[in-house]
């Protein structure tokens, strides 16, 4: 993420460390950086500024778990696969929220609805004005 792009964040918004973990984030963020990447190209990226170096099978299997979530697509190259991000941090964010907020509701339906409206009569008036400026955003 670019030094502008961290300051224009809201506080209040997850980063993908909140979503991912730190060392998923961190494999994002190479990723991103490279465009395409290996596993060893994570690897190197990764260990070069640790003291204590992440194993090659690590790395290997936080990137199979980001493509089995669909958060990063693979191309068999040779004899490795080479990994690609689908977009931009904040655009991965936007689904993740969405994919969270599908599950919530096809798991509670219409309690999770009501306790989202209990929660959000009880807030700060500020929140309640920032939940309805976003949904008509989303609308227009």
């Amino acid at each position: 993420m670019s030094p502008s792009a961290i300051a224009e964040r809201d506080p209040r918004d997850p980063a993908i460390e909140d979503v991912l973990g730190p060392l998923g984030a961190a494999v994002m963020r190479i990723v991103w950086s490279q465009r395409e990447s290996s596993v060893a190209s994570v690897v190197d990226a990764l260990n070069a500024d640790r003291g204590r170096p992440l194993a090659y099978t690590t790395v290997m299997t936080i990137l199979v778990r980001l493509f089995e979530r669909g958060l990063l697509a693979r191309e068999k190259r040779g004899r490795q696969f080479v990994y690609r991000t689908g977009g931009e941090e904040s655009a991965l964010l936007e689904e993740l929220s969405a994919r969270a907020v599908d599950d919530l509701l096809a798991r509670y339906g219409s309690a999770a609805l009501r306790q989202f409206a209990v929660r959000l009569a009880d807030a700060d008036p500020a929140l309640q004005r920032r939940v309805v400026d976003l949904a008509k955003r989303r609308s227009s």
